[in-house]
C-alpha cells in the first residue's frame, strides 16, 4: 500500500543515522548508498513520492541565543560521524534538500504542513518532536502512519514542556516525568488550559522564576506552525 500524501522529509536523521552506521574504514559510498535506499523506500511509500520535499538545518538557529537556563543543544558533545557531512552534500545535490537557515529543519517541516489545509501532506520522521504538529505523519523504521489531531499535538507539546528533551537540553520541570506530566494534564483540553496548568507547575518547583523558565522552555520545544512565529502564550 502507498500513501496519497506529499512527503515532507527529515534530511537530518536520515543523514546522521546513515553516516553513523558506517565504519570509519569504510568507504563514503557505503553511507551515501545508505542514504540512497532510504529516500527510496520512503518515497517508494508514497503515491505523491515524487513531489516529495526534504529538509536540512542550516546555520544559526535562533535557539541558541534563547537559552539561558541551559545551553540549546549543549549535551552533544560527542564527535559527529565521518561522512556526516558528505551524507548532507548527497542529499542536497541528488535530492535537492532545501538547508534552512536561521532555525531548524523541524521548523520548516512543520511550517509546510500548517500550511497544507488541505491534509495532502505527511511528516517523515522518526522524531517524536515532530508530533507536535497535526496533520499526517509517517515512521519509515516503523513504516507506521498516523494522523495527529489539534489538540493531540497541543496536548503533546505540553507535556514536553514538563517533561523537558534531553537529547536537546531542554530542562523541563524537576522531577517530572512522563507519567507525572500525564497526571497533571489529565482532563485539560483547551490549550490554554494546558498552559495554566504548566504555569501552575513551574510556579509551584520554581517559584518567582517559574513563569520565565517555562516561557523560556517552551520557546526552546515549539516547532514552528509559520515561518517566523513563535510561541507564544495563548490567550
Amino acid at each position: 500500500m502507498s500513501y496519497p500524501y506529499i512527503p515532507l522529509i527529515d534530511g537530518d536523521l536520515i543523514c546522521y543515522r546513515c553516516s553513523a552506521a558506517c565504519k570509519d574504514d569504510e568507504p563514503v559510498e557505503y553511507c551515501l548508498h545508505s542514504v540512497k535506499k532510504t529516500m527510496e523506500s520512503i518515497i517508494d511509500a508514497f503515491d505523491r513520492g515524487l513531489e516529495f520535499k526534504a529538509y536540512l538545518t542550516g546555520s544559526d538557529n535562533y535557539r541558541h541565543k534563547l537559552a539561558t537556563i541551559q545551553p540549546y543543544k549543549g549535551n552533544r558533545t560527542q564527535e559527529k560521524p565521518k561522512y556526516l557531512q558528505e551524507a548532507r552534500e548527497y542529499m542536497k545535490y541528488a535530492w535537492q534538500a532545501q538547508v534552512v537557515e536561521g532555525r531548524e529543519a523541524d521548523d520548516a517541516l512543520g511550517c509546510a504542513q500548517w500550511a497544507a489545509k488541505d491534509k495532502s501532506t505527511c511528516i517523515v520522521s522518526i522524531d517524536k518532536d515532530m508530533l507536535t504538529i497535526p496533520g499526517w505523519h509517517y515512521n519509515y523504521l516503523k513504516q507506521e502512519i498516523r494522523y495527529v489531531k489539534l489538540p493531540e499535538a497541543n496536548r503533546f507539546f505540553y507535556t514536553q514542556v514538563l517533561t523537558g528533551d534531553r537529547s536537546d537540553n531542554v530542562l523541563g520541570v524537576k522531577g517530572i516525568g512522563p507519567k507525572k506530566a500525564e497526571k497533571e494534564l489529565e482532563g485539560l483540553q483547551s490549550e490554554r488550559d494546558l498552559y495554566l496548568k504548566c504555569l501552575e507547575v513551574y510556579n509551584r518547583v520554581y517559584g518567582m522564576d517559574g513563569e520565565r523558565q517555562l516561557h523560556e522552555n517552551a520557546s526552546l520545544l515549539f516547532i514552528q506552525r509559520e515561518t517566523g512565529v513563535l510561541w507564544r502564550p495563548p490567550a
